[in-house]
């Protein structure tokens, strides 16, 4: 069923929960299909940890990443879940950088063979338009400081070096935070995340070689072992944590139902029809 995530509004129920990381991860709280908004995906998490009936957690992810503030408050919320409850992460075509951050401290990880996953790197970069604005459109610009350090960098200027310097810290920051990620949660050393990070993407096969996931299966096999690990394997139901919508919204999410659908019938297999009689009831 469909939810709203500050109200799991379930009783007496072993629930379950599956929440969706799918899109470029960005800063926000909003809701929007094709992007995961770093605080929406953590009050999600925050929502499944709360909930007396829900027993564990399945996080569908498919994100090739994006922001590593939105990263880091997810993976702070998915942190807090994972040591309260069972958390299996179940990778679609793509789980990288950000994708990867905040599968990072699950229990089990699920790969298809063809999933895009790792890429564990960090970048940064400042666009300079100053010629652009300034010799095809005539506009310039100045600026007072008081020192060099004073000024953030801008699209309007050119990097200064210590500006560069800066930028420089911080993405080595960023980048060691996200290694000692990896290697807490995947039980790895330090120097084994750094033999397979850098950036470098994997396949799914290449994913389970390294460890930086434990088996190959879809959405049905993580359901399954997100129960078992969460003490009701003969007794559950699945239960979907996603943003009510009303309005306009809903019409426009109406689109994507359909191929919501086939995903679920194609993981879920034979479990795909009590799943969706289950949603019909709950949802009356």
């Amino acid at each position: 069923a469909t939810v709203d995530s500050n109200n799991l509004g379930f009783i007496n129920s072993n629930l379950v929960a599956i929440i969706y990381a799918d899109g470029e991860i960005v800063d926000g709280n909003k809701y929007q299909d094709n992007a995961v908004y770093g605080s929406r995906l953590a009050s999600e998490l925050r929502a499944a940890r709360l909930d007396d009936n829900t027993k564990a957690v399945v996080v569908r992810v498919n994100s090739p990443g994006g922001s590593a503030l939105a990263s880091e408050i997810a993976w702070y919320e998915m942190k807090l879940l994972q040591e309260q409850k069972p958390v299996v992460i179940s990778m679609g075509d793509m789980a990288a950088s950000g994708g990867y951050y905040i599968s990072a401290p699950a229990d089990y990880i699920f790969s298809d063979k063809s999933t895009l996953t790792g890429s564990i790197g960090v970048f940064g970069m400042i666009p300079n338009a100053k010629n652009f604005l300034t010799y095809r459109l005539g506009i310039t610009f100045d600026g007072v400081k008081t020192s060099q350090a004073a000024v953030t960098p801008s699209i309007f200027q050119p990097v200064t070096d210590i500006q560069r310097k800066n930028l420089t810290k911080s993405v080595d920051r960023v980048y060691e935070t996200f290694t000692q990620h990896v290697a807490e949660g995947r039980n790895l050393t330090i120097e084994q995340v750094y033999n397979i990070a850098e950036g470098r993407v994997w396949s799914g096969v290449d994913a389970v070689r390294i460890g930086l996931a434990d088996e190959f299966g879809g959405l049905a096999a993580a359901i399954n072992v997100a129960a078992e690990r969460g003490g009701v394997a003969s007794d559950f139901r699945i239960v979907e944590i996603t943003e009510e919508l009303t309005g306009l919204m809903q019409l426009f999410s109406s689109a994507t139902t359909s191929a919501r659908q086939r995903v679920m019938r194609r993981e879920l297999g034979v479990l795909y029809e009590p799943w969706s009689q289950m949603r019909a009831l709950e949802s009356k």
